[in-house]
């Protein structure tokens, strides 16, 4: 499941948009926790303690590579606040197109 996930994560990382602005670190960090957060919801993992591990665990194995391929693609403020209210990994596919 753990390499599934970063997978998942990664690829939505680079999937932002043309137009908008450069992606901030922050705004990097919260696509990579929400979409954490989705992935691991969608297998039944809803425990806070346990996503916060979770979470912790893939930005230790592959956090910064993601982060880095993140921070400076463009991003729009609607696709953020997408991102935010996403409940499935299609959902935030949709909003990172």
């Amino acid at each position: 499941m753990r390499a599934r996930f970063v997978l998942v994560v990664g690829g939505l990382a680079v999937v932002l948009s043309a137009c908008g602005h450069p992606a901030t670190e922050q705004e990097c960090e919260l696509i990579f926790r929400r979409s954490a957060e989705v992935a691991l919801v969608a297998t039944k993992v809803t425990n806070p303690q346990e996503i916060e591990r979770a979470v912790a665990e893939a930005r230790a194995a592959k956090g910064k590579a993601i982060l880095d391929g993140c921070v400076g693609k463009r991003i729009t403020d609607s696709a953020l606040s997408c991102v935010k209210e996403a409940t499935t990994a299609e959902a935030l596919d949709r909003c990172l197109q």
